[in-house]
Parts: structure tokens; C-alpha cells; sequence
């Protein structure tokens, strides 16, 4: 009965599906080109297949990463297939459909591919750019303009879902005397080594950021705080075991400030950093 439904559903596809000419090519790629953000690239690029093609899921792989595109069911048949611009690897895209693709099926998404390379590769390229526009060169973390962009986004999704949003904000106390005493060489390199340790002290879903000189933050969401301790434990922990930041008498002040209704940006960091200075002016 299901393989009846299945040829009933092809035939139904194959009936509307138009050869496609140079006029419909050229179509479908003005929809493409100028698209840099890869979701809505996809979507574009996937609605235009399901006028041909009956596709139940799928899934683009990059850079080691698995990135669905289109959900759902009947993985009955898969196949992937490469996608290449100029030499360039862009990935693999693996389809899933209800039934076993044939040659002119295969031969027809080869020709949506080629459509896409280009477009792709500089949806690619766009987000490479931007995302190193995001981040701070010296630790690799995310950057001020970064934090901000998601302080406010976190904000909105709390406020949506009430799933608790809470900000930390650290400072390193003692840095300034290793670049007074040492220069800015072994300042660099303490930097790097506190990014690294408040990066290994977050899960996975949280983010960390340097706003600047020795000052830096998180964002826990969903959070509580007991959330935010665990945190800060764990740095606390991965500090004092450290030689590189134990030999310099490494450690950090913490605020916290969580989300209350009504909070913006601005007055979330505001109490957050008051409750940091508070605490580092306590351990003086």
C-alpha cells in the first residue's frame, strides 16, 4: 500500500515538474544570488528543488557540522552528493526522499547545485568575515559588539520563554602589575590563559566574551543562580591549578545580575558590573 502511495506521489511530481531551460535557470538563480545568510539561502534553494523533486529531509554538512535544512521523516532513500565552486569544497548535501532518485532526478540536482555553488560560496565567505568581525583577536573570544548583538537577543528570548538569563561579569585581579613588571608580551599570554580557563569553566550553550583590557563576561541562559556559582567554581578552580596564573597571583572579581522583567541591556550590565567592583573592592 505505502509503495502505491509512494508511485502515486511520484507521478504526481513528474507531472508538474518542467524541463529546466535556460529561462528557468536563469530564474531560480536570481532568486539565489544575493542571499548571504545560508538559512535563507537553503530555503530559497530547497522550495525551488520541491517544485521537481519530492524531498522529505535534508541535511547540509560543513566544515564538520551538521546543519538541517529541511525536517522530516521518510529516510527510506538517502543519497549525498558533493558540492564543489571552483575547486572549492562546500560541503555535502544528503536528501532523503520517499523514493530511490533516478538518473534524470540525480542529473537535475546536479544542475540546482551548480546554481547554488556560487551563491553559496559567498554566503560562506559573508559569514566568515562577520563572525571575525565578532570576535576578539588576542583570545579568540567573542568581542564587545558581539556581546551586545546577544545580550540583546537573550533579553527577547527571555522575556518570551522565561527560561532565566544571567550575566557574569569578571576582572582579573593583579593583571595590571604583570604587564607593569613583565610588559605586555606576558600580559598577552595571561589573557589567553584566563579565555581559556572561563571558556572551559561554561557549558557548552553559554557564551564568554572580552569587553576589553583584563574585563570579561558571560551569558547563561537558562540559567539560575546557582547556575552562575557553578561557574564560578569552576574557574576558581581551573585558576588555582594553573602555573602560568598561580605565578602571577592570578585571580578574578565576579558580579552577577539576573534577569528581571523590564531589565535592558544597559541596566542588566549596570548591575552586574556594580556587584563585580563591589566584590573586588571587598577582597582588597
Amino acid at each position: 500500500m505505502s509503495t502505491q502511495l509512494e508511485q502515486l506521489k511520484r507521478a504526481a511530481i513528474q507531472s508538474r515538474r518542467v524541463p529546466l531551460g535556460a529561462d528557468q535557470r536563469l530564474m531560480v538563480l536570481q532568486k539565489l544570488q544575493g542571499r548571504l545568510e545560508i538559512d535563507q539561502l537553503f530555503e530559497v534553494f530547497t522550495r525551488e528543488l520541491e517544485k521537481q523533486i519530492d524531498i522529505s529531509r535534508l541535511i547540509w554538512e560543513h566544515d564538520e557540522i551538521s546543519h538541517i535544512v529541511r525536517r522530516g521523516g521518510g529516510t527510506d532513500h538517502r543519497q549525498t552528493f558533493a558540492l564543489k565552486f571552483a575547486q572549492t569544497s562546500l560541503g555535502m548535501l544528503q536528501y532523503s526522499t520517499p523514493y530511490k532518485l533516478d538518473e534524470d532526478e540525480i542529473s537535475l540536482i546536479h544542475t540546482y547545485h551548480r546554481l547554488l555553488a556560487g551563491p553559496l560560496s559567498n554566503a560562506i565567505e559573508y559569514n566568515r568575515v562577520r563572525n571575525l568581525a565578532l570576535l576578539d583577536t588576542l583570545t579568540g573570544l567573542n568581542n564587545r559588539t558581539s556581546f551586545e548583538q546577544d545580550l540583546r537577543q537573550s533579553i527577547a528570548l527571555t522575556e518570551r520563554r522565561n527560561n532565566g538569563l544571567i550575566m557574569m561579569i569578571f576582572d582579573m585581579d593583579n593583571f595590571k602589575q604583570v604587564n607593569d613588571t613583565y610588559g605586555h608580551l606576558d600580559g598577552d599570554k595571561v589573557l589567553r590563559r584566563f579565555s581559556l580557563m572561563l571558556k572551559q569553566a561554561i557549558r557548552a550553550s553559554d557564551r564568554c566574551y572580552r569587553l576589553g583590557g583584563d574585563e570579561f563576561a558571560v551569558l547563561l541562559t537558562p540559567a539560575t543562580r546557582e547556575s552562575a556559582q557553578l561557574v564560578n567554581d569552576r574557574l576558581k578552580q581551573l585558576i588555582s591549578s594553573d602555573p602560568l596564573l598561580t605565578a602571577h597571583q592570578i585571580s578574578s572579581s565576579v558580579g552577577c545580575a539576573a534577569y528581571r522583567q523590564g531589565d535592558n541591556a544597559v541596566s542588566m550590565f549596570e548591575r552586574a558590573d556594580r556587584s563585580m567592583y563591589r566584590n573586588k573592592h571587598k577582597r582588597r
